[in-house]
Parts: C-alpha cells; structure tokens; sequence
C-alpha cells in the first residue's frame, strides 16, 4: 500500500481540484460516524474489531475536522485499517486495485500497489503514458452527473443511475494489447449538507429532463446549482479489469451496428476483442461461417472470414473438390480439435496439419460452433509460436461462442436474403408497386387459417387499370437467324469435305467412293434449296450424331486423332462452324441489353410518377406492359392527367430507344435494326395474377381482345399494300379512336421540338386482321441528330 497523491483533474483538465463549484471536502469523519454505529449495533464478533479500529481513530482528534491534501500521509496507518475492513480479508493485496480518494473527484491520496501501478508509471513519478484518459469534457460531464447522483439520492431519494468511467484502457506491454477497466465508488462514507432550502423534485420532472433533447446537467445546474452543496468524507474507488466483458461487448456492438446499418462486418474489431478475451496477442484467429446453397456447403467469401487450414490447402494446389469433402465431413461429426504442440508425429498422424507446420503454425484448434442446436460455421485459433495455448486461453475463448454463433446466424440469415431478394427482383414478377397486395393476401391466408387447411389463396387482381403496350423488334429476325445457320452449315460441310479428304487415306476404297460422288450434295446452289426442317435435320446430324461415329473410327485408327480432334473442336459450339450464329446472337444480345437498360431507367421515372406495374420480357426483341390504375395505389390519390403523361414518356422512351438502336447498328457484329412499335388502347381493363404463369394477365373475355391485338399487330401491313407497318427507324403508334390520335400528335410535336422526332407525320389504315378491324395507325420518323 502507498501514500501517493494523484489528482487525474491535473492530467486532463490542465488544474488540479476541479470541485464543480461545490464545497468538497476530504474527511474521515463520516467513516468514523459510519463505524460508530455499526459497533453499536452489531453483536456479533466483528464488534471487537470495530472497537479497536474506533480506538486507533481517536487518538486523531483532529479527524473531527476536514483533513488538508498535504496532511493525508500521515494517516496512511488509519487508511490501512479502512483497506482491511472494506476489503475481503483473504483477498491478496497484488490482486486489489483499491484506493482512498476524495468525494466526487479523481484525486487519491492512499492505493494500493496495483492500483497505483495501473495509474503511474514504473517509478511512480508521473502518470502512465499508455493510460487512456477521457477528455476534458467527458471528465467534467462524469464528474458532474456524479454529483447529482449523490444530490438526488440523498434529498429526493432517487438516483439517475451514472455509470463512472474514469480510466478507459491501459496498454499492456507484455501482451501489447489493451486492458480494460471499470471503476466503482463506494460513497457511503459521505455527509452531503444543502446550504438553503431546495425546491421540489420528482422523479417524473427529472425524467422529463432524461427523456428530451436538451442538457439535462445543465438543467440541473440551473435547478440545482453546485454551490449550495457541501460534499465532507471520502470515496472508496476499486478497479476492475472488466476486458473480457469488454471484448465481448465489443463483438455484440460489431452485430448489432452491421444489423443497424448493413455497411458490412467489421472483422479487425472483431480480431482485437477475441485476442483481447484471451489475453495474448500471439494468437490468431479465423472466423468461418457454413452457408448452405441447393443444399450444398458453401464457405463465405468476405474479408477477414476464411479458414486458415482452407487457405494454405488452396496454396498448396490442393483441388477444390478435396477440401470440399474435408469440410463435408467435417460437418456430418462435428467436434473440437485441440493441438496445442504441431510437430513431425502430430502431421505423421493427420498429414493434414503439415500445411500448417510448414507455414510456421505451431498450435492449432478447431471449434464447431451452433445456434438452437444446428452447427452454423467454426473458429479456428492457430499460433506461430510454442505454449501460446494453454487451460486459461482455451476456457476464456469459450464465452466468445454464444456470440459468434450469433454472429454467424447473422451472416448466413443476411446471404439467404440477398439471394431471395435477387431472386424477387430479377426474376418474379411481384414488384414493389404491387407487393402490399400480396402481403395483403398472404395475411388474409394465414388469418383466415386456410394455410392450415391447404386451401387455395384469394386472387391477386387490380381493376379499371389502363394499359399500355410497347416493342422494340429485331427487324426479320427469323429471316436474318436462319440465313446465319444455313451460312454455318454450309461451312461445316466445307470442314466436314476437308476434313473427310484427310481421312482418305485410311478408309474403305467403297466408302471413299461413296463419299466423292455425294459431295455434290453440299454445293451452295442445291444447300439454298434445302427446306428449314431438311436444315434442322441436317444441322442435328452433324451436331449429334457423326461426332459418335468419328469418336469410334479415331479408336479403331488412332493414327486419326488429331484430324478428327481438330474438326471436332472446330465444329462444337463456339468453334468455326458456329461463326454467323454467334454475330448473330451477339448483335442480338447487345440490342436487347441496350433496350433493357433504358426500360429499366424508364420504369424507374414513372414510378417516380406514380405506382405502377412494368413488365418487360423478350423476344428477338423486347416488348413490355405497363398497368396504371387508382387500384394499384389506393393510397395515392390518381389524378386524371396520369396517362397523358405516361403516354408522353413511354412515346418519348421507344424514342430515345430508337435512337440508341441506330447508333449502336455500327458497332454490332453483324448490322441489325429495329422497329417501334406502340399500342394504344384506349379502355380500361382487369388484371389478375395467374398463379400458374407466375405473371400478371388481363382478366375477362372482352378484355382478352386487347391481349389479341397486341400479338397480331406487329406482323401488320398497312391496309391495300404489302409493306410492313412497321419499319426501321420509325415509330408505329396503333390506335382504335381518333380522339387518342389527337392526344398522340401533341406528343409527337413536342418530341419534334425537342428534335427526338422529325419528318412528316403519317396517318395510316391497318390491314383487317383476324378477328380485329378498325385499326388506325400515325407513323413518325426518328430524327438523324444522335442523344
């Protein structure tokens, strides 16, 4: 035990007793008074003690009195005998961080060795350099809030339930790692007197202050101003290395932070809090999270979440395959593996640990690691040094399980989701707009407990909505795919002759004959007259059915090998043969993803406008539905300009998707157009979700003709002729009534002086389709300035 004055107040606010305007006094007084009665009343053998330590007190009469700082060592024998009656006898004095200091205030006058030395540095002079201290305002606010606490427990009988968090953290230099303490006072030896009359208080005006926004110290202040206390006695302050609580604190904040803002897993804190727990920084760890996809194990892939084993297997080129069964067994009997010394009879046992011996890994263990009774990833704690394991580290790493296990929870809760809600997205059609109507209804099933019943669900359906239609064509798609096939084949049969005049020499001369008299059969002139299933029939063939019969011959002749390979890799998919195909498909795909790219955006802006529902879905090209209704939205109120303006943006959209598709022609493989294509219709219609198709469709007989035309119309010529309606570089707007061919010139004048639009405007009759007559078309021109 040391007598060592040592006043934080200096270190952190600059001076030393920072008293908060109150008169704080240093005294023994209240300690002897706190004695006195205890002897009093007490009976049993501990009242011999009290009656000894009283005596030893009264031979300090000047203790009646407060005490000056630079007096208090002379009373280092009295603070001993406070040591002893406050302090569990048997406890030894190196564990006790325990010191004697003023009320209120970071001053100590008597401590003991542990204590001191947690505070100071080795020769006691001067404050620990690798002592973390609060700031100037945090000191000031703790000091404070303590001093109301004691205010308000002593004359309103409640307290506002501070914690006092003077010392943060010291550096320990053995472990280099940071120790955490937290600080208890024991203020019953204090006598708290008011200078003047205070005013009522209650719990529930004090609770107002806590509740609201404002500084409720500084009310208090005003309420209760400092200066009318006087604080006598003295504090008991014990410290308690609380790092353990807070590395786990600290793994539970990294959970509960990344629940609260998704920003990801903050794996280093995690790290430091694990080392923290264990008290050695020779200690690595590996966190590793099971993830199950189609029933399989799959490992997450996250920064700072990987299996150290896993990773030098990886190195080591060990095949993906083989580890993978590592870990399958693994998860069928799971159970803790503990190494604590990895040497040549250890690997010779399990030639596994070898990676880890020859990376420098010396200690190993293994933890399985469940949640409700169901393993849900491991823990592996590895050193590069010997006796970094030992009965404490293994034992202290253990109350991290419960919080990692939810940790991992958490993660493979968090993937399950982002894979549902790619799923949702991408590829249901239940959209944002419409989702309340099936939550809707999946209450009303679960409520209604049809579920339990296996009944069928309500319908999911939106009346009086407005449709519109739209589509962006590959202009003679089927045409342009089957001349690329024919061209493909034709080609192949040039590979296949080339390929068959190498083979010559090792074939039947019958064969051989056979052979030269049917080359004829592939001359580009009789091929062009081959019929489309003669090409598909022909196409199979050489697809299915000769790669089996050359596969035999390279057998029997090997000498064929690497003939035959050659014009089987030329002729598989992807090879020479598949060249025009491939233009093809790519010029395809890059129209279709420039198309879907700004329907995507598109769909964005009127939903911006209002709720709706926007499908898209391909073809050879893309065509896409948009339903708007007061059903879809009931909420919001539907204002009756809403399909003007969608009308406007979806003409403005095939537009600038026109424009796109013309400056892309250029940069595609092989020269595709397209063609634009609108359908107005101009009554409102009923659609429902079909369960079966996973789509919305519309509903009812009548309103199936709008679903007719829609299929039918982009095939149309124009009424007397044989040209198409549809035509590159031009948007077709079909229509039954003139009043919505008035509203669609509006649109298109608009969009000419905006110059998206040119030209004259034509007005056109629709050939009598089947079924459908009536039909009316305006076709306008894309102007030739690029967006």
């Amino acid at each position: 035990m040391q007598s060592i004055k040592l006043d934080l107040s200096k270190y952190i606010c600059g001076s030393e007793n920072s008293e908060l305007g109150a008169d704080i006094k240093f005294s023994m007084k209240p300690f002897v008074d706190f004695l006195t009665a205890k002897s009093n009343e007490d009976t049993s053998a501990r009242k011999n003690i009290y009656t000894y330590v009283l005596q030893e007190f009264a031979a300090f009469p000047e203790l009646e009195n407060n005490i000056e700082e630079e007096n208090t060592a002379r009373y280092a024998k009295l603070f001993d005998l406070i040591h002893t009656l406050v302090s569990p006898l048997l406890q030894r004095e190196g564990q006790q961080l325990w010191a004697i200091s003023k009320p209120v205030c970071p001053c100590f006058y008597y401590g003991s060795d542990a204590f001191y030395s947690v505070l100071l540095d080795k020769k006691k002079h001067h404050i620990n350099q690798n002592l973390s201290l609060p700031s100037t305002g945090e000191m000031e606010r703790s000091m404070l809030g303590n001093f109301y606490n004691l205010i308000l427990q002593e004359f309103y009988q409640f307290s506002l339930n501070l914690e006092q968090h003077i010392v943060h953290s010291v550096l320990d230099l053995e472990t280099n790692l940071l120790k955490y303490y937290r600080l208890d006072v024991d203020s019953r030896f204090l006598k708290i007197r008011a200078q003047q009359a205070l005013p009522e208080l209650s719990l529930d005006v004090v609770k107002k202050f806590l509740d609201g926004e404002e500084d409720y110290l500084k009310i208090l202040k005003d309420v209760l101003p400092p200066e009318m206390f006087t604080i006598e006695g003295m504090s008991i302050v014990t410290l308690t290395d609380a790092t353990a609580e807070y590395a786990l604190e600290s793994v539970k904040s990294t959970i509960i932070s990344h629940n609260q803002c998704k920003s990801g897993w903050d794996f280093p804190a995690i790290h430091m809090a694990l080392k923290a727990l264990v008290c050695n920084n020779q200690l690595e760890f590996s966190l590793l999270p099971f993830l199950k996809l189609n029933q399989k194990s799959l490992l997450f892939d996250h920064d700072g979440f990987h299996s150290v084993l896993i990773e030098l297997a990886k190195e080591s080129g060990m095949l993906a395959a083989e580890y993978d069964n590592l870990i399958e067994k693994f998860l069928q009997q799971p159970k803790r593996i503990i190494y604590p010394e990895i040497n040549e009879e250890v690997c010779a046992e399990i030639p596994m640990l070898r990676l880890l011996l020859d990376n420098g890994i010396k200690s190993f263990a293994l933890y399985p690691l469940y949640y409700n009774g169901k393993i849900v990833g491991c823990l592996e704690m590895y050193s590069r040094s010997f006796g970094a394991f030992n009965p404490q580290t293994i034992s202290s790493i253990e109350f991290a399980f419960p919080l990692l296990a939810q940790l991992y929870q958490n993660i493979i809760m968090d993937f399950n989701n982002e894979i549902s809600a790619i799923i949702t997205d991408q590829f249901t059609a239940i959209q944002p707009s419409v989702q309340w109507r099936f939550i809707e209804a999946a209450y009303n099933y679960l409520k209604s407990g049809s579920l339990e019943k296996k009944l069928q669900i309500e319908p999911v359906n939106f009346k009086d909505v407005h449709p519109f239609y739209g589509a962006v064509d590959i202009r003679n798609s089927s045409i342009q795919r089957n001349l690329m096939i024919r061209k493909d084949l034709f080609d192949h049969f040039r590979l296949l002759e080339s390929t068959l005049a190498q083979l010559q020499p090792v074939l039947c001369g019958s064969l051989t004959e056979v052979l030269g008299k049917k080359l004829s059969v592939w001359d580009e002139q009789h091929f062009s007259e081959l019929s489309d299933m003669e090409v598909m029939k022909t196409d199979d063939y050489l697809r299915r059915q000769l790669p089996v019969h050359l596969e035999v011959l390279k057998e029997q002749h090997p000498e064929t090998k690497t003939v035959i390979d050659r014009y089987l890799a030329d002729s598989k998919s992807g090879g020479k043969v598949f060249i025009n195909r491939d233009r093809y498909e790519l010029s395809m795909q890059m129209i279709n993803h420039a198309v879907s790219r700004q329907l995507d955006e598109f769909n964005q802006t009127i939903q911006d406008l209002y709720p709706c529902y926007f499908e898209k879905f391909r073809t050879d090209g893309v065509e896409f539905d948009i339903y708007l209704g007061q059903s879809i939205a009931p909420g919001t109120p539907f204002p009756d300009f809403m399909v003007s303006v969608f009308r406007y943006q979806q003409l403005r959209v095939i537009a600038e998707i026109a424009h796109i598709t013309a400056n892309l022609h250029s940069h595609l493989p092989l020269p595709l157009e397209t063609t634009q294509l609108i359908f107005v219709y101009g009554k409102q219609l009923d659609i429902s979700f079909r369960l079966d198709e996973q789509r919305f469709d519309v509903e009812g007989s009548y309103n199936i003709r709008y679903q007719m035309v829609k299929k039918r119309i982009d095939k149309a010529n124009i009424k007397g002729t044989t040209e198409r309606l549809t035509q590159p570089g031009k948007i077709a707007i079909v229509y039954f009534n003139q009043s919505e061919a008035h509203e669609y010139l509006k649109h298109i004048r608009r969009l000419q002086t905006e110059e998206l639009l040119s030209g004259e405007i034509e007005y056109l009759e629709v050939e009598e389709l089947q079924g459908v007559e009536g039909l009316k078309a305006l076709r306008v021109s894309i102007s030739q300035n690029p967006l």
